[in-house]
């Protein structure tokens, strides 16, 4: 009976103690982004069946992480980029040339003399630089008038239009709308009238714009009672003719030429 006892006791104590999770312990790289670029790795020992990854998200958003140890940084340097070495040149590209002669300075005395044997002349004697030049004498003015030729020039002859004698142009007639007499104006039913004295009319007698007078030759156009005093617009042959209310009769222009041209 001891014996099946113990086994029981051993066998529940190997049970709990797998419950509680002795067992080998997870060991995860926690290292952040920023830590990795500048090559410090960080690792931490967590239990058994620990996401790793869970565990590098909690370590980025900076919160506690549950280690069972703690946690190791080793510091590991970035590795330098390894730069290839330039080959030297064995043999150049293209082949060398040779130098070339150099033209030789001109001697100063060499080339003086061979410029006096072309000209002809001795550059040590002094001469003067305008013998060469040629001065031509002015002509007196004597004779370059007598070159002139004596005969007179041919000119054109002056060509006379002969202008047409234009007629004068007559003034229309405007004596019988200049000879009309304007002594009121008066508004009978909302229409205004003017009192006038036509030519060639015994009496006077009320008009209305649009009517004719003098015998039909004279237009009453339009009666202006705006201004002061009132002004009766008369028009004869196309011609306005303005008589205020009161204007006296003024002899027209063309009776005064008339009357003041002499007689014959």
């Amino acid at each position: 009976m001891r014996i099946y006892y113990l086994a029981g006791v051993i066998l529940s104590i190997t049970t709990i103690l797998s419950a509680c999770g002795e067992g080998t312990p997870t060991e995860c790289t926690i290292s952040t982004a920023r830590e990795l670029k500048q090559g410090i790795t960080k690792t931490g020992k967590f239990a058994p069946g620990t996401d790793c990854e869970a565990m590098r998200k909690l370590a980025e958003e900076g919160k506690p992480l549950p280690t069972i140890a703690d946690a190791t940084t080793t510091n590991t340097a970035p590795k330098a980029a390894v730069t290839p070495a330039q080959e030297a040149f064995k043999t150049p590209f293209i082949a060398g040339q040779k130098n070339q002669d150099l033209i030789p300075t001109t001697d100063k005395k060499s080339r003086i003399q061979e410029l006096e044997k072309k000209i002809g002349t001795d550059s040590k004697q002094v001469r003067d630089p305008f013998t060469s030049t040629v001065i031509n004498p002015v002509p007196k003015l004597e004779a370059l008038l007598a070159k002139l030729p004596k005969e007179p020039p041919n000119l054109r002859k002056a060509i006379v239009v002969k202008t047409s004698q234009l007629k004068k142009i007559v003034p229309p007639d405007t004596k019988a709308a200049e000879g009309t007499v304007v002594t009121g104006t008066v508004e009978i039913g909302g229409a205004i009238y003017a009192i006038i004295q036509a030519t060639d009319e015994p009496t006077p007698r009320n008009v209305r714009a649009g009517q004719l007078i003098s015998n039909g030759r004279v237009l009453v156009k339009r009666i202006d009672t705006n201004s002061e005093p009132p002004i009766v617009v008369l028009q004869q042959n196309g011609v306005e003719v303005l008589r205020a209310v009161g204007a006296p009769v003024v002899a027209s222009s063309t009776d005064t030429n008339t009357n003041q041209s002499p007689s014959p």
